[in-house]
């Protein structure tokens, strides 16, 4: 894994950009028909049935059969409610590979990183599962969240939540029995009547299967000899409904560039911008592949379907998914999307990607939520209409006019604090930046408010290093901590010195895994 002051750029070389054009080259369609004919695809799905609409006060207007399915969005009525506004509530934390600071030691001459977890499937899984279970818990039990009905409540987690020690699950009967255990836990409990009017995305999970050898020898080709997945699960909550969005591109910076044969890690894949990949695009190296229906089946996915495009409807709004690469070649906005189309909300988890280096199809003051791996979440709201549009930066770099974009991480929260403790000292703050630049998304006192309603609450409770530890990046918390005690001490000599103190009650920063909360914000119409 690249470090990620440097992810950014690897995500430009993937995109395939030239310099001189104003948009993205356009990504390879689905191949809908493949070698079966027009005609016995017809004959083929008519032998599909679709899943039977919920008895849990569900009118979900399903598509009736395969073919159907390709072409429509799924539409749900909880309920019956229509949502005129919408929450974000985001899991902010590292998933990223950790490195020496965490543990990775004796990985390898040349790397400096590693995965993070436990060397068994089904104790890498339920930890996991432990976490993600004690963050929403903590959520749902804040003041936070809007209790209005009308209100679509929408949780993310970060890409790679669920990857394993080895940077990936392997496909066999080890997993299907942790993954059975864990698919049923977090469904059954998602389907509770409080998290009604609720859509949780718990991250991604990322899978690998290998291929007979025989037929690797056959093709000829290298990279054949596994197959990747990636895809997020979709709860709307307080139902039976489940969507599974697969991930497309393969990006050089999903896994760890290691040497063939370290026992502990995959075989990274090369990723869409090696060579290798730019002669053969659909090559199993250089993209996601989705599932057979008979594998996600005995790993306990049976209940979910399948979200071949990557919008739902959901009580009147249009919200769309996409995962890290996809987002900054365009998945949503040019293949999911006419061109003129837009969603009422986009969502994004990632690890290593921020909203504007991607298109963002959202009306003028419509929403795009990120969830982040690398420990940050971000609010856009496409003021002026033109996320679309786009231009290359002086560091080569294309960026899309989506607006102001309001993030919140350690860093923001740290910098937020040092400002107001100067400007509530002094009188006078530095800078006439626009509030929500340098600053949490709510603001700050000494840059005032954005007039965004933003909140955030721990994660998890005091022991949150310990169930951290082995599984998730927590070096950079415990740096980040330390100077920020050895700045609250030199303000306490400071103030003892100068005989004064700090009169305003400034928020302390955050420094460890959070629930971010924005909004609620009304959709536009």
């Amino acid at each position: 894994m690249a470090p990620s002051s440097r992810l950014l750029e690897d995500f430009e070389a993937q995109r395939g950009y030239d310099e001189h054009v104003e948009e993205p080259l356009e990504t390879n369609k689905v191949r809908f028909f493949g070698m079966m004919g027009f005609f016995g695809f017809l004959l083929v799905t008519s032998f599909v049935k679709s899943m039977p609409a919920s008895n849990r006060g569900i009118d979900a207007a399903e598509p009736t059969d395969f073919f159907d399915n390709f072409f429509e969005e799924p539409v749900i009525w909880v309920e019956g409610q229509k949502y005129t506004s919408v929450q974000y509530l985001g899991f902010n934390l590292f998933t990223a590979p950790g490195t020496e600071a965490d543990g990775c030691l004796n990985v390898g001459e040349n790397i400096d990183a590693c995965y993070l977890g436990s060397p068994e499937v089904l104790n890498d899984t339920q930890h996991r599962l432990s976490i993600f279970t004690q963050a929403i818990d903590r959520a749902y039990a804040s003041e936070y969240w809007d209790r209005n009905p009308e209100t679509l409540k929408i949780f993310l987690a970060p890409e790679f939540y669920w990857r394993g020690q080895k940077g990936a699950y392997r496909i066999g009967p080890s997993l299907n029995l942790a993954s059975e255990i864990a698919v049923k836990s977090l469904s059954g409990k998602l389907r509770h009547q409080r998290f009604k009017h609720w859509i949780v995305v718990p991250g991604t999970v990322v899978m690998v299967q290998h291929a007979d050898q025989s037929y690797v020898e056959m093709s000829h080709r290298p990279y054949e000899n596994i197959s990747y997945y990636n895809f997020a699960p979709i709860h709307i909550g307080g139902t039976d409904l489940m969507y599974l969005k697969f991930k497309n591109f393969i990006s050089s910076i999903d896994f760890l560039q290691i040497t063939p044969g370290v026992s502990r890690q995959v075989q990274a894949p090369p990723g869409r911008a090696h060579e290798f990949c730019k002669k053969h695009p659909d090559s199993n190296g250089c993209i996601y592949h989705r599932l057979p229906r008979h594998l996600l089946d005995q790993m306990g996915w049976q209940d979910f379907q399948i979200l071949r495009g990557g919008i739902l409807n959901i009580g009147g709004v249009r919200v769309g998914f996409e995962i890290c690469l996809d987002h900054a070649m365009g998945q949503l906005c040019n293949n999911d999307l006419k061109p003129d189309e837009t969603v009422d909300v986009q969502t994004i988890v990632s690890a290593g990607m921020n909203v504007a280096s991607g298109p963002v199809c959202t009306k003028p003051g419509g929403p795009t939520f990120l969830a982040d791996g690398f420990s940050r979440t971000e609010l856009s709201l496409n003021r002026f209409g033109q996320g679309r549009r786009s231009t290359m930066t002086e560091a080569k770099r294309r960026r899309y006019n989506v607006g102001l974009t309001y993030g919140a991480d350690a860093m923001v929260s740290m910098q937020q604090w040092v400002a107001d403790t100067i400007y509530d000292l002094t009188g006078t703050g530095f800078g006439t930046r626009e509030a929500g630049m340098g600053t949490l998304p709510g603001g700050s006192e000494s840059a005032g408010s954005t007039g965004i309603v933003f909140k955030q609450i721990a994660a998890l409770g005091e022991e949150w290093e310990e169930l951290f530890a082995g599984y998730y990046a927590t070096a950079s918390y415990k740096e980040a901590q330390r100077a920020e005690n050895l700045l609250e001490s030199s303000l306490k000599r400071f103030e003892k010195k100068e005989e004064g103190a700090v009169e305003t009650e400034i928020p302390e920063p955050k420094v460890l895994p959070t629930v971010d909360f924005y909004g609620p914000l009304k959709l536009p119409k």
